[in-house]
């Protein structure tokens, strides 16, 4: 008698244990309903019905106890807003969309309430409006809002996410001035990469920046800031490429120090003066470099990779000489 209850308890749990596991029964599917509802039943997702697993979903990937964490939409024909139920997966980690000109509106305020978001990507959009302030809830540590249309300022307020190391936001309309600590490695060594490429951004870059010394990338080609740059420079700094074209900078360069592992330099079209220093002949990574467009005088170094150099790099400037320009 107590083997046969025994047998009963078992297929009792093992059936209350198969029925959890339907489709549909899942705490994120109901969710993903309403996501697909959102974007308006577009026939790019129609693969999500009633009944079906969300976790073969194309666009949806979950974890061992099948709740959602990431979400993945790339060159999907969808004409629609950004779900604000999106934010309502508070497992997300990952939301990655690439490539859907359709897509437009704002960055839903929502998407501050998922607590575990680490990597967020929306790039070659047309998703446009501000930066909502509420990203800074999350736990983000990599951004890319590359190429969509995208204005107003930066949130002070993401500097306040400690472990944020990259960060980009190129190819976009957005005002004001760099926060100061917008990435940071904090008590990790971590590199960094920041590209605000192609705003219209005003002011000095910020000091704070000279505090990191492990820049994959600084990038910051075609906005408006002024003042000085030098300050990201030094021969203790490990930065790989640098890109400050296309602004107002305006600091004397003669004794700056390059960080040796310099692979790529672009400080064309700004009003930096002096003389081109002579730490560039100590680069022997240095592929790109790119002078024009200032206001330098004197002789041009020799030396080291130097002579890879053509008169490109250094035309339109005040009065430099050597080679590769006519002698002094």
């Amino acid at each position: 008698m107590a083997n046969h209850v025994a047998l009963l308890l078992l297929l009792s749990l093992q059936l209350t244990a198969s029925f959890s596991q339907q489709p549909g029964d899942d705490p994120d599917f109901r969710t993903l309903l309403k996501i697909k509802e959102q974007f308006g039943d577009q026939a790019a997702l129609v693969s999500l019905l009633p009944g079906t697993d969300q976790c073969n979903w194309p666009y949806a990937y979950c974890n061992e106890h099948r709740r959602v964490v990431a979400i993945f939409l790339q060159n999907v024909n969808i004409t629609s807003t950004i779900p604000p139920a999106i934010g309502d997966l508070d497992q997300l980690h990952t939301i990655s969309i690439h490539s859907i000109p359709g897509l437009h509106g704002p960055i839903p305020d929502t998407f501050g309430k998922l607590s575990h978001l680490s990597i967020f990507n929306i790039m070659r959009t047309s998703v446009s409006g501000s930066l909502p302030a509420s990203l800074s809830r999350t736990n983000l540590t990599s951004v890319s809002f590359f190429g969509n249309k995208l204005t107003g300022r930066i949130p002070r307020s993401l500097q306040d996410l400690p472990y944020l190391t990259y960060f980009d936001a190129s190819n976009n309309r957005l005002v004001g001035r760099i926060p100061p600590r917008l990435v940071s490695n904090g008590a990790r060594d971590r590199p960094l990469g920041l590209t605000l490429t192609n705003n219209r951004l005003t002011g000095p870059i910020p000091r704070t920046y000279a505090r990191e010394r492990y820049f994959m990338n600084f990038r910051v080609a075609n906005n408006r800031l002024t003042g000085d740059a030098a300050f990201l420079f030094g021969r203790r700094n490990t930065v790989y490429d640098i890109d400050l074209s296309g602004n107002r900078l305006r600091f004397n360069l003669t004794g700056v120090v390059m960080p040796e592992n310099l692979l790529f330099l672009n400080m064309s079209r700004n009003r930096i003066y002096g003389g081109v220093p002579a730490s560039l002949t100590q680069l022997k990574k240095l592929t790109t470099l790119d002078l024009s467009y200032n206001q330098l005088c004197g002789e041009i170094p020799t030396g080291g990779n130097m002579g890879r150099f053509k008169p490109e790099t250094y035309e339109h400037n005040k009065c430099l000489c050597g080679t590769p320009l006519p002698t002094c």
